[in-house]
């Protein structure tokens, strides 16, 4: 099954973070996203900072439609970092994984226009 078609899992706070093999395992599910500090980040880049607003504002209203929140921030004006991470657990949970083929299918099929 396609990481981005399982289903969010609510009751993540009672359950242990990802072992370092499951995250190398399903890291390549989620082209585009690696590993920074022990969290799933992406950096995503736009013409100013106007475009990289409404993206964060993008992401920020399909993570709360999912209830699984990330860490957004804007560096330099231009850019959105968008970092996947279970603070509950203290570590990277299977729907940390599953966000980040969720936003990346949307973006694919947002260029491709069918979105």
């Amino acid at each position: 099954m396609d990481l981005s078609s399982e289903a969010i899992r609510p009751d993540v706070a009672n359950t242990a973070p990802l072992t370092r093999r499951e995250i190398t395992e399903l890291l390549p599910e989620v082209r585009g996203w690696s590993l920074k500090e022990g969290r799933l980040t992406a950096r995503f880049g736009f013409k100013g900072f106007v475009e990289a607003l409404a993206f964060l504002n993008r992401v920020a209203e399909f993570a709360a439609r999912e209830n699984h929140f990330p860490d957004l921030s804007i560096q330099e004006g231009r850019y959105v970092e968008v970092t996947w991470y279970t603070h509950a657990i203290g570590g990277l949970s299977r729907n940390d994984f599953i966000m980040a083929a969720r936003l990346s299918e949307r973006l694919r099929n947002r260029r491709a226009g069918i979105v």
